[in-house]
């Protein structure tokens, strides 16, 4: 005959005492209401694999068959366990039978297709090193062009003559050395001679000359006449009838 548990009981040791079931109970709840993830994430990955099932359909490709994990679950008795497991075992036996045949070993894997934002960067990349390459080659070659290779028994008698200027040079040329405009004209062949024009040519370019002398010589003497006041003293001229009344 089993004892009946004590409810109300005094604990065996002082020091070590068990917690009781609701406590336990309170405990789990807050700790799953602080740690809401957990259930989050349980769904996240339902919805992954639903996905996943989904577009294995639509491919035409039929899903994996899911292995059944068992374990008892609370309140239950070792009959109804054991008739579950029974249940879903004929379940999966039912479902792989009636499975059309796979070759997976057939099946060839995708391959992984490169995005276009990696592909470019690696386009990049190789850019770079070409150009680096390139630079070290063009720079090998200018020492190679530029290195003085001098022989056995090769004597310097004098100094190199330096026929360039350097790029930052401040110093001046030497007073009148210098090629300006100037030089140029008053040099014997620098002055251009004009080019010879024909007779009648220069007869109609006289005309031309002429007319606008005259013109402009009209045109000034009106000018002064508008400006110039008529004089109040000047006496006026008599008229005809009085003219003809004297005589």
């Amino acid at each position: 005959s089993k004892e009946k548990k004590k409810v109300n009981c005094k604990p065996k040791n002082q020091d070590d005492q068990e917690i009781p079931f609701r406590l336990r109970e309170i405990m789990r709840s807050r700790q799953e209401m602080k740690n809401p993830i957990s259930n989050k994430k349980r769904k996240k990955e339902a919805q992954v694999a639903f996905r996943k099932m989904l577009e294995k359909e639509a491919k035409g490709v039929e899903p994996d068959i899911a292995v059944p994990k068992f374990k008892q679950r609370k309140w239950e008795s070792d009959r109804a366990y054991i008739q579950r497991m029974e249940q879903e075992t004929q379940h999966v036996l039912f479902l792989s039978k009636n499975q059309a045949a796979r070759q997976p070993e057939v099946q060839l894997a995708p391959k992984k297709e490169k995005s276009e934002r990696k592909k470019a960067f690696q386009q990049r990349r190789l850019d770079k090193v070409r150009q680096r390459r390139e630079e070290k080659a063009a720079e090998r070659l200018e020492q190679e062009l530029l290195r003085d290779t001098v022989h056995f028994g090769e004597v310097a008698l004098q100094p190199p003559e330096l026929t360039a200027r350097p790029r930052m040079s401040t110093s001046r040329g030497q007073p009148g050395k210098k090629s300006l405009m100037l030089r140029r004209l008053l040099s014997p062949g620098g002055v251009s001679q004009p080019p010879t024009t024909s007779l009648a040519r220069q007869r109609i370019v006289g005309e031309e000359r002429e007319r606008a002398v005259q013109a402009y010589r009209a045109l000034k003497r009106q000018r002064q006449a508008a400006q110039s006041p008529r004089p109040l003293d000047s006496p006026r001229p008599a008229s005809r009838k009085k003219a003809e009344t004297c005589l």
